[in-house]
């Protein structure tokens, strides 16, 4: 069981200040945070980078139900400078083809996957998860009750019986746990 809660919002991210884009303690557990990675092309060739996590799942999203689709491809190399998440996030919803029914049962694979990118790649991020130790990590987003929790972090603790499915905040854990026991296992063959 978890000893408590660490909660994150959409504001920890940005901040009060959108355009000043003031970070506050546990943003950097959000979709959004600026935290570029890649990930290896399939069947090779050059590596896809992404600025976000969020960068990350609207275009495994295109890729699940659109590959090929001038959307999908504007996802991942638009031209010009790279939107912000909340352009990703819009293009993300123009994905044709799109099915609900597939969505839900792939999005948590892919969401973790692109935080473990996130985190394995940001040495700096990677370190912050880890010293959440066994906390619950919950995105305490009112309006999403489906990758947080439905509550505010003032709320979220005392109508836990009430909460959404909090998808991130488990996909977190899980990547967290990944980590612990990658480097366990590293140290383990180090030992021998």
């Amino acid at each position: 069981m978890f000893t408590s809660i660490c909660a994150f919002t959409l504001r920890d991210v940005f901040g009060t200040h959108l355009l000043l884009e003031a970070r506050q303690e546990h943003g950097y557990l959000g979709q959004w945070w600026k935290s570029p990675f890649t990930v290896p092309a399939e069947g090779g060739g050059e590596e896809l980078k992404y600025e976000n996590c969020e960068h990350y799942m609207m275009h495994q999203k295109g890729v699940l139900f659109a590959p090929d689709d001038p959307v999908t491809q504007q996802i991942l190399a638009p031209s010009g400078p790279v939107p912000g998440p909340k352009e990703i996030k819009a293009l993300g919803r123009k994905v044709p083809d799109f099915d609900e029914g597939v969505w839900k049962k792939e999005r948590f694979r892919i969401v973790v996957q692109g935080n473990y990118y996130k985190f394995t790649q940001n040495p700096d991020l990677k370190a912050q998860l880890l010293e959440t130790g066994d906390r619950e990590l919950v995105e305490a987003s009112p309006r999403d009750r489906i990758w947080g929790v439905g509550f505010g972090a003032k709320n979220a603790p005392a109508r836990r019986a009430k909460w959404g499915l909090n998808l991130l905040g488990k996909a977190l854990m899980e990547v967290r746990d990944q980590i612990r026991r990658e480097e366990e296992e590293e140290e383990a063959e180090q030992d021998n």
